[in-house]
């Protein structure tokens, strides 16, 4: 069986910029670069593809070995999950292959860029965390 997977929301938000995702996750206040095959199957993981969707329609995409592609998005998908940025879906209807005229070029494993130089404003939360000192204040456990 394969299994489907979900954005992580409200936890997680996103956003293509030209030819990268940016992903931010306001539980860790990490956010998250996806570039190419990254950006490809992080735009399957929105339409609901299932693992086995992934596989196929990367190596429909692109050329390379298909046990290579799919070891490659297996670790990608548990690196996601790691970081919070995807959850296992409950229930869901896996988007299923759709079919490609023309490959895109030589498989590269996706790469998941991490960035945590912004973690302390992320983890503010503007709304909430308002007191007698004002706003921006720390949430109880985040350590400076």
């Amino acid at each position: 069986m394969s299994t489907v997977y979900r954005i992580n929301r409200p936890k997680v938000i996103s956003e293509v910029f030209d030819d990268e995702v940016v992903a931010v996750n306001f539980d860790t206040g990490s956010y998250y670069g996806l570039r190419a095959t990254a950006l490809t199957i992080w735009n399957l993981l929105e339409q609901g593809a299932s693992t086995q969707t992934l596989t196929s329609r990367m190596t429909s995409l692109y050329n390379g070995d298909q046990q290579a592609i799919g070891e490659a998005v297996t670790e990608f998908l548990e690196q996601l999950r790691t970081n919070g940025l995807i959850a296992e879906a409950s229930f869901g209807v896996d988007a299923g292959p759709e079919p490609v005229a023309d490959r895109r070029g030589p498989w590269e494993p996706p790469v998941l860029s991490v960035y945590e130089d912004m973690k302390e404003l992320l983890l503010l939360d503007p709304i909430h965390d308002v007191d007698e000192q004002g706003w921006p204040a720390r949430k109880p456990d985040q350590v400076v």
